[in-house]
């Protein structure tokens, strides 16, 4: 599965000489903004909040900024002993370490670092930092947590929310470990962390409203603990098993979800069988259930999710027809049905989905003529039929795209 940096280079570079905090200078290491000139209040500089009473810097965002080099212990940054937020998130800091003196923060509720280049052992100091809330150390390919102080971390952190922990390496973190996280956390991110072994029981968590697990392709499900999870996590949101071992799980045991869901995702998870009736998730604006193993005819109850914007079911082994319903789903934008084995004419009423912008329907066993109420989709930018067994005649209409 591919996946997409969290992060853009669109800004310039700033300029590098020393600028001034009140009496705090910021080197090289630090680069400032544009906005930051010498002699002007910082506090109105771009990308730091004060406290309105005291003057004090309490926020520090520069995140997105070309960062380049070492922050090292002694830097100056660590001088800013009121902040409370500290975003320095998609820059650069050349394979340096996490330093100790970020946990001299003991002010901060939000503290973001991914997508960073940071390597090596987190320090346990970071579990110091008792009254975080958001924790994103996410995209720092050679960052490690040891399980000792990965249990401070989970142990100390009482008031979290928001943990992403995506990509960073947790090889020797005992996986028992996490179900000490703190039951306040609303957000779950641990993408790509080489998980193994079954499944942990995270049903305490039951404040989530975001899980992602993808990338986890060690990782075993088993029917009844998800059904347990499901029945649990009442108040999920988003949840994506992508990649994740779910070949024990029956395809009922989805109609247990949250009603809640807006985004589904569980490509590649081994799921086989007849998809069942999931109508009640009323607010999916996003299913995707490609690479796996379903059969049967594809469920007409797709076409009840009026706010789907995105439904993609490529690689199954879905036969029969499209469903008629589908011209239901107004608000799609993209539609993924290739690599599949159903037959019969391309329904007209895909016609009326007039926000589809990509169309893939390869791979499949459609005969007959592509429908002439394709000419309604004018924000069509993507339409893939190869491998059909369509009409030759391609109706004049599509020139019009």
């Amino acid at each position: 599965m591919t996946r997409v940096l969290p992060c853009s280079n669109s800004r310039k570079p700033f300029p590098s000489q020393v600028l001034l905090l009140p009496g705090i200078p910021l080197t090289p290491s630090l680069i400032p903004r544009q906005s930051w000139k010498e002699g002007s209040d910082c506090c109105s500089w771009d990308g730091i909040t004060c406290d309105i009473e005291t003057g004090n810097v309490i926020g520090l965002d520069l995140s997105n900024s070309l960062l380049y080099g070492t922050i090292y212990s002694n830097n100056p940054l660590f001088l800013l002993h009121h902040l409370q937020k500290l975003d320095l998130s998609c820059n650069d800091f050349n394979n340096s370490h996490v330093s100790p003196q970020f946990g001299q923060f003991l002010n901060l509720t939000y503290l973001n670092l991914s997508t960073s280049n940071f390597v090596g052992e987190l320090p346990s100091e970071i579990s110091y930092l008792s009254g975080l809330v958001s924790l994103d150390l996410s995209w720092n390919y050679d960052l490690r947590l040891q399980n000792t102080y990965f249990k401070k971390l989970v142990q100390n952190l009482t008031q979290l929310e928001e943990l992403d922990l995506s990509l960073a390496n947790m090889s020797l973190v005992v996986p028992s470990s996490l179900m000490n996280m703190s039951s306040s956390l609303t957000s779950l991110k641990l993408e790509y962390r080489q998980l193994q072994g079954k499944f942990l029981d995270i049903s305490h968590l039951f404040e989530l409203t975001l899980l992602f697990l993808s990338g986890n392709d060690h990782l075993i499900v088993e029917t009844a603990y998800f059904k347990k999870l499901v029945q649990k996590l009442t108040q999920l949101q988003e949840l994506d098993l992508s990649g994740v071992n779910m070949s024990w799980v029956i395809p009922s045991s989805l109609m247990n979800l949250s009603f809640s869901l807006t985004s589904l995702k569980l490509s590649e998870s081994h799921l086989q069988g007849k998809f069942p009736n999931i109508s009640h998730l009323s607010k999916l604006v996003s299913l995707d259930l490609s690479h796996n193993n379903f059969i049967g005819q594809i469920p007409s109850s797709l076409g009840s999710f009026k706010e789907l914007c995105s439904l993609d079911l490529a690689y199954n082994n879905f036969n029969g027809e499209i469903p008629f319903s589908f011209g239901n789903l107004k608000q799609l934008d993209t539609l993924s049905l290739y690599s599949n084995n159903p037959s019969g004419q391309i329904p007209s009423s895909l016609g009326s989905l007039k926000k589809l912008s990509s169309l893939y329907l390869s791979n499949n066993n459609f005969n007959g003529e592509i429908p002439s109420s394709f000419e309604n989709l004018k924000q069509l930018d993507t339409l893939d039929l190869y491998n059909n067994n369509l009409s030759v005649q391609i109706p004049f209409s599509l020139g019009s795209f």
